[in-house]
């Protein structure tokens, strides 16, 4: 028998040139000539010098996450912008500031393809180009050396203004007001997200859609909250009314809204055909999670990353009895999990399985989830013996948080390591019961 050679392994994509990346931009300029678009270009010889410098970086094994990413910068900012904590910390992870766009450009030069995000103010503004626009939380981005009104993000899609979002975020000395995410930050949306959308507006495709998805959706009465918006009086407390039992709202992107919601310390984000998605302080990823499905986008990781991984194996799976348990706490699902080939599984009389570590098993499959700190706390003081966190292989060797079950509990319990998946014991079960009646 002939053997074949092994599959080659496939070799890593090519980083992002930011050199290119700049070449292309300025060729873009050229191409549009477009100079009202902004209050200051850069010249090109420098945005070229610092493209030059993020490829170094990169190729002596430099890890620059925003590698290739080209940013303008408001039009309230001073270029080189050195007190410009947003800016820095952009270009630290890799992009490149090309220049500081007019204020009624902000969208534009992202919409024309000639930056990748931009920083500013104007949801208004996102949706009538056709982008994205995500204002996040007041506290999350210091202000200093930008504007006092804080920061808003614009990006051709939601991913790319979540990744920016991502490297924003975090206080700093410079700025008073400038805070870190709470511990108890809800990491996800979840699958059955409660909103609450004006009475008398028109998009009910858009609610369509989402109540197609699993989302609930209500009509809600937005004209208390407007008017207190337009006479400056306790728009606060009626901003609040209106979230009070909903994880977000959904608001037409037009000043009536966007600007009423604008001045409020709250998360918001704008994608076409022109609607927003509004949730508490700090929830930015509940906006966020919801936009990415009304523009047809997968959100892979969220804002912020940081989180503590937790592997589930029974109950707590997606559509089991006790996976709320996760979700109220804004729990985020990352996908399927395979444990290490030394674990048993075992049926609890609880109707949920018990899992723990053996000399010999077999590898089983569980769902992995990321919670905050503080959510983690309080989903292990909710859990009832004999079930406990301990530590969990997974079949590439890594090592997480997992729920198993102590050795006493399993003793008398009725071993299913066989099935390999709890999913695949239902199954067993219901496919084999003995039909009644």
């Amino acid at each position: 028998m002939e053997t074949l050679p092994p599959e080659p392994v496939p070799l890593p994509p090519a980083p992002v040139s930011a050199h290119r990346q700049v070449l292309a931009a300025l060729d873009r300029l050229v191409e549009l000539q477009r100079p009202e678009l902004w209050r200051k270009l850069r010249s090109g010889e420098d945005v070229l010098v610092d493209a030059k410098a993020v490829d170094e970086r990169v190729r002596a094994g430099e890890e620059l996450p925003l590698a290739g990413m080209l940013v303008a910068a408001p039009p309230t900012v001073e270029l080189p912008a050195p007190d410009a904590v947003a800016i820095g910390r952009l270009a630290a992870a890799g992009a490149v500031v090309l220049g500081a766009a007019s204020a009624d450009a902000l969208a534009a030069v992202v919409a024309l393809e000639i930056v990748d995000v931009a920083l500013g103010a104007g949801q208004v503004a996102a949706a009538s180009e056709g982008v994205v626009g995500l204002k996040p939380t007041r506290a999350l981005v210091p202000r200093t050396g930008i504007a006092p009104a804080g920061v808003e993000v614009f990006a051709r899609t939601v991913a790319e203004g979540q990744r920016a979002l991502e490297f924003l975020t975090g206080p700093d000395e410079s700025d008073p007001g400038s805070a870190p995410w709470p511990d108890g930050v809800r990491l996800a949306a979840g699958d059955a997200p409660r909103i609450a959308v004006p009475a008398r507006v028109g998009f009910a495709n858009v609610v369509e859609d989402l109540l197609a998805a699993g989302a609930v959706v209500e009509p809600a009465d937005f004209g208390p909250f407007l008017d207190a918006a337009r006479e400056s009086y306790d728009a606060r407390a009626e901003a609040a009314r209106l979230l009070r039992g909903f994880d977000a709202l959904l608001v037409p992107a037009l000043a009536e809204y966007v600007g009423s919601f604008s001045t409020l310390d709250l998360a918001a984000v704008t994608v076409p055909p022109g609607v927003s998605v509004v949730a508490r302080a700090f929830e930015d990823q509940v906006a966020i999670d919801i936009a990415a499905f009304l523009a047809d986008e997968q959100i892979r990781r969220p804002c912020p990353a940081t989180g503590i991984d937790l592997v589930v194996f029974g109950a707590h799976l997606r559509g089991q009895p006790l996976n709320t348990q996760l979700t109220d706490l804004g729990a985020r699902f990352l996908g399927d999990a395979v444990t290490a080939g030394r674990y048993r599984m075992v049926a609890l009389p609880d109707k949920q399985p018990g899992v723990l570590p053996v000399a010999e098993g077999a590898p089983l499959v569980g769902e992995r989830w990321k919670l905050s700190p503080a959510g983690l706390g309080r989903f292990l003081t909710g859990l009832s013996g004999p079930m406990s966190v301990g530590e969990i292989e997974l079949a590439d060797g890594s090592k997480v948080l997992g729920l198993r079950c102590d050795q006493h509990a399993a003793a008398s319990a009725r071993d299913i390591t066989e099935f390999g998946d709890w999913r695949a014991y239902l199954r067993y079960v219901t496919a084999t019961r003995p039909m009644t009646g």
